[in-house]
């Protein structure tokens, strides 16, 4: 008896053994579930990604070209003279310049496969298009009111797609409109109308939507805050099946993602009219501007289930899905767990489960120890980035402290000045003016009045300057300016200042220059080269002087201090390089000028000889048609017409 006890103690023991190779095998097929489903996601969330790059690739081209043709002088030129052929009261169909405008954009509607043009007036109303059933009509502006509006304020625009529906035309067409201001050929360049390009959205993201579609039953697709789907979608004839597309009927804005709640194509039978099914559950997430992705499954808007991936585009005002059906997304999983259960089976037969299960141990530990050198590499970067942060923090602390320090000081001098002069004002307040001063006095106190707010705006408008350039170059307001003018008018109003330094200006000016500059800033530029010539100047004369070199506009202040030695050159133009034993300034005057010669892609250069002077160049680039100059012969003496106040 006790034998044969043993024996079927015996027989269990093969079947004891096989627990552990049973439970490996089903921590296998849990991992490779895992696996397939962390891969689905990626998948899934790179193809959405892709495509939404590409369609905001898409739209920033599609604006730029709106931007580029509403800005050519002939579009904007005819444009002009069709609304003042309006104000004519003359008929819009026969102004020669409609028929312009059709030739100049209809090459671009061909090459675009736009649906048409179309130009508005300010009170939303056709003045141009290709169509001459929307002329003197307010289709557009009907339609997609809020686009037409924004291009009319100044901005390009990509608006949302729409179902555009009209008494001239035969049905519903899918549209989206990109619309861009037209400016008056004038100087002020205000907004005279809207261009608006008529694009099929059915057409256009469908192309780049499908980019995106995953397999034989994936597809990639956008749809509207409503929920209504905007591009052309795979299915559409499972659609017109269930009788929710007509036959023939384009899918684009006509099909909304709504939940049927049952697997339509397989004939079941619908609980809820269409309109009053609710949207999916992607749909639902992504107008509420949520990002998601499901491998669990959901029912898409043919009741089928899916799996996919969301997402709100704010900037396209369109929401992103790609989705494939549940079953075909997972057949991959379903026959890699077969295949694993059968070498799973033969294994065990074969007797090479302890070698499964020791390779399995041995990838555990390799896979442990790349995560442990991983997340130290990861401390390490950590640690080196925090150390960079925090110098940076304490250069960015010690620049603040300079520049306050630098401004308080430039600041404190004129308004101790003007407050002094002020206060002698207020002492004698009971008695008038001409009593306590005479009209010498008086016109000396009003010089030094306006000489100090100079300077004070002088310094304010450096502290401008250094401030915009901390965030990136400033916008330039460029026009055609004559520089010779420029620099005569910025030498007449620095005058009185130079002149109270014991300074004069000898002014060397040649023909008129043109060019295309921000008046402002290169009148701050010559300001700040004049103030910082006569702080070094000992009281010498300065020469001001401009022409043309080399297809460059040059400007010359010239000095005759002491000189900079070679090795201080580079060091002028760093912002905050003042010294109390210095000859003042906040210090940042030469750093401001020539970061403004480089926003117009120009330079500033500094040449001095010890004991002579020193000379700065500023070179500006001059348009291709204006022919160089010689700057040489125009930087000397005696060479133009001295301006008001400014000796020769």
């Amino acid at each position: 008896m006790q034998g044969k006890r043993r024996r079927d103690w015996c027989d269990w023991v093969p079947l004891v053994g096989l627990l552990p190779v049973a439970f490996v095998l089903l921590l296998s097929l849990h991992e490779i579930r895992a696996v397939h489903r962390k891969n689905m996601a990626s998948t899934l969330q790179a193809v959405l990604s892709t495509t939404r790059e590409g369609l905001l690739t898409w739209a920033r081209q599609t604006r730029a070209t709106a931007g580029v043709w509403a800005g050519k002088p002939s579009i904007r030129r005819a444009v002009a003279a069709q609304l003042e052929h309006r104000r004519e009261d003359g008929l819009l169909h026969d102004c020669p310049h409609l028929e312009e405008l059709r030739r100049e954009l209809d090459e671009l509607v061909r090459k675009n496969d736009y649906l048409g043009f179309d130009v508005i007036a300010p009170d939303g109303t056709h003045i141009a298009s290709d169509r001459g059933d929307f002329i003197a009509t307010s289709v557009l502006s009907d339609h997609d009111p809020d686009t037409i509006a924004a291009a009319l304020r100044g901005a390009t625009v990509l608006g949302a797609p729409f179902a555009m529906r009209s008494p001239l035309l035969d049905k519903a067409v899918p549209m989206l409109l990109v619309a861009a201001p037209v400016r008056a050929v004038t100087e002020d360049g205000h907004i005279i109308a809207a261009l608006a390009f008529r694009i099929d959205p059915g057409k256009e993201l469908t192309e780049i939507a499908r980019r995106g579609q995953v397999g034989t039953a994936g597809e990639t697709y956008a749809f509207d805050r409503h929920g209504r789907i905007v591009t052309e979608i795979r299915f559409a004839q499972s659609l017109r099946d269930m009788g929710v597309l007509a036959a023939g009927e384009r899918a684009s804005l006509n099909v909304e993602a709504r939940d049927p709640g049952s697997d339509a194509p397989l004939g079941s039978r619908r609980s809820l009219p269409r309109e009053e099914q609710p949207l999916t559950r992607m749909a639902t997430s992504a107008i509420a501007g949520n990002a998601g992705v499901d491998v669990d499954g959901y029912r898409d808007y043919r009741g089928v289930k899916v799996v996919g991936s969301w997402l709100w585009e704010p900037d396209l005002r369109l929401g992103l899905a790609t989705e494939i059906d549940k079953d075909k997304a997972q057949a991959v999983y379903h026959a890699t767990r077969r295949v694993v259960i059968a070498a799973c089976a033969v294994a065990l037969f074969t007797g090479l489960v302890m070698t499964i299960l020791l390779q399995q141990r041995a990838r555990d530990l390799a896979g442990g120890v790349a995560r442990e050198q991983g997340l130290r590499r990861e401390l390490e970067d950590r640690v080196r980035r925090l150390e960079r942060a925090e110098a940076e923090l304490k250069d960015a602390v010690r620049i603040r402290e300079e520049f306050l320090r630098f401004a308080s000081h430039e600041l404190r001098t004129p308004l101790t000045s003007l407050r002094l002069l002020y206060e002698h004002m207020v002492r004698s307040r009971s008695r008038s003016v001409t009593e306590t001063m005479g009209p010498r006095e008086l016109g000396r106190f009003l010089k030094v009045s306006s000489r100090e707010l100079s300077r004070i705006t002088q310094v304010i408008n450096n502290m401008f300057v250094v401030a915009s350039f901390a965030t990136g170059p400033p916008a330039l307001n460029l026009e055609r300016t004559d520089l010779t003018e420029l620099v005569r008018k910025a030498a007449r109003q620095v005058t009185e200042q130079l002149e109270a330094d014991g300074c004069s200006v000898e002014l060397v000016l040649g023909r008129p220059l043109f060019g295309y500059w921000d008046r402002a800033r290169i009148e701050q530029v010559i300001t700040n080269l004049l103030s910082n010539a006569s702080r070094h100047g000992a009281g010498q004369p300065i020469t001001l002087s401009v022409g043309a070199q080399d297809g460059s506009a040059v400007i010359s202040v010239r000095d005759r201090g002491v000189g900079i030695a070679p090795g201080q050159r580079e060091k002028l133009f760093e912002p905050f390089r003042w010294k109390p034993d210095a000859h003042g300034g906040l210090g940042v005057g030469l750093y401001v000028c020539r970061m403004i010669a480089r926003a117009h892609g120009g330079e500033v250069l500094v040449d001095s000889v010890a004991g002579e002077g020193t000379t700065f160049l500023v070179r500006l680039p001059l348009p291709p048609e204006i022919e160089g100059g010689d700057v040489a012969q125009a930087s000397e003496p005696g060479g133009g017409r001295p301006s008001d106040g400014a000796t020769g």
